[in-house]
């Protein structure tokens, strides 16, 4: 059995052998492919998101025909278009996100098979692969449904306002 590893003799660290210089090649992919800031971009977003659902339902007093007050909940559209940007926002760098990440991954397994004439083989791991896409997709589906929301609430005020 060959052992590709060796002990430094002068500070006593344990290094490994790299023959064909992959793990330089992967720290390389790391710092020059791989981006983080749109994934900051995306929490970030998510975040405002939970800030603005915090500030309503708002309610107000309103006197009705007795001349009782009543506390009524009136959702103002504001905060509605504020969430529909930031959830349409994360949703798209989130998507960016997602895609490069994956196409870059398998040109890098694919570049170093290639490379390294079938020596190494790369695979890009599908449970990686499916928690990107599935982020992506609930964040997409948050954003649809903050639009759903928006259209409701305006046709009920358009149905309550002719009244």
């Amino acid at each position: 059995m060959l052992k590709l590893s060796s002990t430094s003799a002068t500070n006593g660290t344990h290094m490994t052998a790299d023959p064909l210089n992959l793990i330089h090649v992967a720290a390389d992919f790391k710092d020059k492919i791989v981006f983080d800031g749109l994934l900051f971009i995306v929490v970030s977003m998510a975040v405002i998101c939970f800030i603005i659902l915090s500030t309503f339902p708002r309610f107000r007093l309103e006197i009705d025909e007795d001349g009782s007050e009543m506390d009524v909940k009136s959702p103002s559209l504001g905060p509605y278009h504020a969430l529909i940007g930031a959830s349409t926002v994360a949703f798209a760098f989130g998507l960016i996100s997602a895609l490069w990440q994956h196409i870059n991954s398998s040109a890098t397994a694919s570049m170093a098979e290639t490379l390294n004439y079938g020596l190494v083989t790369g695979h890009v791991g599908p449970a990686a692969m499916a928690l990107a896409w599935i982020g992506v997709a609930l964040i997409g589906l948050v954003a649809f449904g903050f639009l759903i929301m928006l259209i409701s609430i305006r046709l009920l005020k358009n149905l309550t306002d002719d009244e």
